[in-house]
């Protein structure tokens, strides 16, 4: 072969090269909620709240929440846009620390009871059946519900690639000096990478929030009204072959105030900061029995 034709094989073969990266770059997948039909999945969550400022009579605010324990779903028989899991958890125990006390309180599900939790495949809860599981009493407005529904991840509905992102709108509403403070976020999720993993391809998923305080309630002839706006960061690792996720933090953090307000005239200011950070981790994975034939 003469230099000449050396040089054009080479050519044509780094060319060839490029082609194919550039496919590979350009290439989407599909990150839906859909663990396979009798697959367990074991999560332990860790979520923090803090509150610190002054209350509506100018004290000093100090309130820190945190809950700590297991999640455990059993996929059952699915559609194909839906994922019903069987939802147990031998226990999420949550304390909130007060100036002046702290409470605790134990949440969890009922021995040989479980929630009957459908989701559709971008992760959202559709509903939830056979709330009796979780027993009675609730002194602090927090549930297995709710956790669910302001702490799990969102998957796009469509098939993404590298670089490319979707946007979940969410509501936290927080019980605040007898009053709804309520927390819009704008999670913008963005796919990083996709990387070989033991089980196949794991997508590496990083997430920016913007946080806008809101809520307001009348009192008598003056208004209160909660502003303030923030920010914060989030990762998300995902397994696309499996349909589950293994990991995923999120971490915000709000500065606001309550105003108390005549007409448009702000009458008085009582600012106070807001921080939540929450982890959910995959501990453990059982695969579905095997099939006997």
């Amino acid at each position: 072969m003469t230099a000449r034709k050396i040089m054009a094989a080479v050519l044509l073969v780094g060319a060839l090269a490029g082609m194919s990266g550039s496919l590979a770059a350009q290439e989407k997948v599909a990150l839906r909620f859909a663990p396979a039909e009798g697959t367990r999945l074991t999560y332990t969550l860790i979520s923090v709240v803090n509150v610190d400022g002054k209350n509506f009579l100018g004290k000093d605010l100090a309130l820190n929440a945190d809950s700590r324990g297991e999640i455990r779903l059993f996929s059952k028989p699915s559609t194909h846009e839906t994922v019903r899991a069987d939802l147990t958890s031998p226990g999420i125990d949550v304390n909130v620390r007060l100036s002046d006390r702290v409470l605790t309180q134990k949440l969890g599900t009922t021995e040989g009871e479980a929630l009957e939790v459908v989701f559709n495949r971008t992760g959202k809860v559709e509903s939830i059946r056979n709330p009796e599981a979780l027993g009675s009493g609730n002194p602090f407005n927090i549930s297995i519900p709710q956790i669910l529904r302001d702490y799990f991840p969102a998957f796009p509905a469509q098939p993404v690639g590298r670089g490319e992102t979707w946007t979940e709108n969410r509501r936290l509403t927080i019980p605040f000096q007898g009053l709804d403070l309520q927390i819009d976020l704008v999670i913008d999720y963005t796919l990083d990478d996709v990387i070989p993993a033991e089980d196949g391809r794991l997508a590496i998923v990083s997430a920016v929030y913007r946080v806008v305080v809101s809520g307001a309630k009348d009192l008598g002839d003056t208004q209160g009204v909660f502003e303030g706006q923030g920010a914060g960061a989030g990762s998300l690792h995902f397994h696309i072959d499996k349909g589950w996720f293994s990991e995923y933090r999120l971490d915000f953090k709000t500065d606001a105030a309550f105003v108390m307000k005549k007409g448009a005239a702000r009458l008085v200011e009582f600012p106070f900061s807001f921080s939540a950070f929450a982890e959910i981790a995959l501990i453990n994975v059982l695969p579905p029995d095997p099939v006997i034939r």
